[in-house]
C-alpha cells in the first residue's frame, strides 16, 4: 500500500506531464465537453473563461485520481475521483429539544455550542389531545430559541406527541378514529406551525393501539396533504421493529404507507432496555442494525433518520432511573466504578454498590455512537436524530463531524 507521500509524488508527476502536453489536451474530447458546459457568447464563439480552464483541471484530476485509485487500491478519501466505502458524507443531524422544567438550560446550551453541526432542532412543545386540540408545554426559552435558530440558519420543526391515559379508550384512539377530531387536529397543527414560524412538524404518537394502524396512516395522509403543498416538512417518529407480529407497540406504524406521506421518518432505535426491563444496553448495535434492515425493506433510505440516544439507565432493587452522560460519569467517579465495554453490544456499562445493593448502569458514549454512525454510512441513510440535546457526551459532536461530515 502506498503512503500519502508516495501518492503526492505520483500526483505531482502526473500534473507536470499534463502541463507538458497542454496542446494535446486542448484538442481532446475534454474540450468538446467544456464547449458544451462553457456556453456560447454573442458572436457564436465558445467562451474561454477561467472557470472553463478550472473545470478542465478538475476533470483531469478526477480521471487521474480514479486511475490511481484503481491501480493502487488507495482509500477513497486520498485521491480525487475515489469513492468512500461508506455512503455519502454530510448527513443531516436533527437534535430534539426538551426541558425537564420550564427554564431547563441543557438542550439550549447544547444547541448554542453545536449549532454548526445541527441541521434541524425539534423542540418538544406540544401534545395533541383526543379532540384535536393542542396543549402547549411550558417553556421560558421559546422566543429566544426560535430567534437563535433562525439567526444561525438552523431549521425548526415542532415535536408533537399524543395525550396518554390509562383508560380503555385512549386519547390517541379517540383522535384517530373520529374524522372530525382528525380534521381539528390538522387545522390546529397548521395554525401552530404558522403562528410560531416553524418549518414543519414532527409527529411522535406512541403506544398507538395496533387496531388503529390504518387510522394513523390516514391522519398522516391528511396532515401531509395540508402542509406539504405549502412547503412545510412533515416528519414522523416511529418505534423500531423486526416484523409485524411480535412487537405490539410498533405494529401500528405501517412503514410502507407512512413513507408515502412523510418527508422524514425517525426510527427511535433506543430503549432496547429501559424501565420496563432488566439491565441491558440502551441500544445494542445488533438490535439497532436488525431493526434498520427491516425498515429499509419498506422505507426509502433517503427518508430514514437513525434515532440515537444521549442517555442511559441505572438499574437496582430500588427501581430504574434514567441519567444523562454527565450523571453517569459522576456516579462512576463517586463509587469508584470501572467502566467496562460490551464488545458484542458495542456499548459501555459499569456496576457499583450502595445501600440498595448492586446497581448496573448502561449508557451511551462517543465510542458506542461511532458504531451507530457507521451504520448510517453503511446503509447511506439520510441522517440521525438525537434524543435529546444536552444529555449527550461532549465528544459526541466530534464523532459526528468525523463520521458524517
Amino acid at each position: 500500500m502506498l503512503n500519502r507521500k508516495s501518492v503526492i509524488s505520483i500526483m505531482l508527476v502526473l500534473l507536470l506531464t499534463a502541463n507538458m502536453f497542454g496542446v494535446a489536451f486542448a484538442a481532446s474530447p475534454v474540450d468538446d465537453l467544456l464547449k458544451q458546459l462553457g456556453g456560447v457568447n454573442s458572436a457564436g464563439a465558445v467562451s474561454q473563461s477561467n472557470s472553463s480552464s478550472g473545470l478542465k483541471d478538475l476533470l483531469l484530476g478526477l480521471v487521474f485520481g480514479t486511475l490511481l485509485n484503481k491501480v493502487f487500491n488507495l482509500p477513497g478519501d486520498v485521491l480525487p475521483g475515489g469513492n468512500k466505502s461508506q455512503g455519502n458524507t454530510n448527513k443531516e443531524v436533527i437534535g430534539f429539544y426538551a426541558e425537564n422544567w420550564a427554564a431547563d438550560p441543557a438542550s439550549f446550551n447544547s444547541l448554542k455550542q453545536h449549532y454548526n453541526t445541527i441541521d434541524t432542532v425539534s423542540p418538544f412543545w406540544g401534545t395533541v389531545n383526543g379532540d384535536g386540540t393542542i396543549t402547549t408545554r411550558a417553556s421560558d426559552n421559546k422566543a429566544e430559541l426560535m430567534k437563535f435558530a433562525h439567526d444561525h440558519k438552523v431549521k425548526t420543526t415542532v415535536l408533537l406527541n399524543n395525550a396518554k391515559s390509562g383508560t380503555s379508550s385512549s386519547p390517541v384512539h379517540q383522535l384517530l378514529n373520529n374524522p372530525e377530531n382528525r380534521t381539528n387536529a390538522v387545522a390546529n397543527i397548521e395554525e401552530y406551525v404558522k403562528t410560531n414560524d416553524f418549518a414543519g412538524v414532527n409527529i411522535d404518537f406512541e403506544l398507538v393501539p395496533q387496531e388503529d394502524r390504518d387510522q394513523l396512516t390516514m391522519f398522516m395522509k391528511e396532515l401531509a396533504e395540508r402542509l406539504r403543498p405549502q412547503g412545510f416538512t412533515v416528519a414522523v417518529s416511529v418505534f423500531p421493529k423486526q416484523d409485524e407480529a411480535t412487537n405490539d407497540v410498533a405494529i401500528a406504524y405501517d412503514y410502507a404507507e407512512l413513507a408515502k406521506y412523510a418527508d422524514q421518518i425517525i426510527i427511535m432505535t433506543y430503549d432496547n432496555h429501559g424501565e420496563w426491563s432488566g439491565p441491558g444496553p440502551v441500544a445494542d448495535i445488533r438490535w439497532v442494525e436488525s431493526n434498520l434492515k427491516y425498515a429499509l425493506q419498506f422505507i426509502p433510505k433517503n427518508k430514514i433518520y437513525l434515532g440515537i440516544a444521549g442517555y442511559g439507565y441505572d438499574w437496582s432493587s430500588g427501581g430504574t432511573q434514567s441519567l444523562d452522560y454527565t450523571n453517569a460519569m459522576e456516579t462512576a467517579t463517586k463509587y469508584g466504578a470501572n467502566i467496562s465495554w460490551d464488545d458484542a453490544a458495542k456499548t459501555p456499562y459499569f456496576k457499583y454498590y450502595d445501600a440498595q445493593g448492586e446497581h448496573q448502569v448502561w449508557f451511551e458514549n462517543s465510542r458506542s455512537l461511532g458504531y451507530k454512525l457507521d451504520l448510517v454510512n453503511k446503509y447511506d441513510l439520510k441522517g440521525v436524530a438525537l434524543w435529546r440535546l444536552g444529555q449527550e457526551a461532549p465528544d459526541y459532536w466530534q464523532t459526528i463531524q468525523e463520521k458524517l461530515h
